[in-house]
C-alpha cells in the first residue's frame, strides 16, 4: 500500500509540474505543490474513544494546519457533536506542526473519551508529516 501511494504521488507530482512530494513514515501522508494531507487511520489506532477508533485527516497547505476532520467513526453521534461544537478541530488551524504539538488541548466536558481519542489522533497524525 505504501508503495501504492508513493506512486499515485509522484504521478500527480509529475503531471502538475511540481517539485515536493511528502509521504509520511508509515505512507499515510501524500502531498502535491505545497499541500499535505495525512490522516491517523494506521497511527491513531491505540486512541480509542467511548465507542471506537476516531480517525482524522488533517491538511497543510505551506506548512501550516488548514483543517482537521473526523473520519467515519462509531463514537455516539450526540457526543462526537460536542466535540465538533467545541471548536476542537479549528483551534489548530494557522499553526505549524511544530506549534500544534506544543498546544494544549482540553478534552471536551461530557465527550470526555470522545475527545481525549480525537485529541491523540491529531496528535498522531500530526507526528507523521516528515
Amino acid at each position: 500500500m505504501k508503495k501504492v501511494i508513493i506512486i499515485i504521488a509522484a504521478v500527480i507530482a509529475l503531471t502538475f509540474g511540481t517539485s515536493r512530494v511528502i509521504i509520511g513514515r508509515n505512507g499515510s501522508a501524500a502531498a502535491v505543490a505545497d499541500t499535505v494531507k495525512v490522516n491517523s487511520v494506521e497511527s491513531g489506532k491505540k486512541f480509542v474513544g467511548f465507542n471506537g477508533r476516531t480517525p482524522v485527516e488533517i491538511a497543510l497547505v505551506n506548512g501550516r494546519i488548514v483543517y482537521i476532520k473526523a473520519l467515519q467513526n462509531t463514537e455516539t453521534p450526540s457526543y462526537f457533536n460536542l466535540v465538533k461544537e467545541s471548536g476542537l478541530f479549528e483551534r489548530l488551524n494557522g499553526l505549524t506542526v511544530e506549534e500544534a504539538l506544543a498546544t494544549d488541548l482540553d478534552a471536551v466536558s461530557g465527550a470526555t473519551y470522545s475527545s481525549e481519542a480525537v485529541i491523540g489522533n491529531i496528535r498522531a497524525a500530526l507526528s507523521e508529516v516528515e
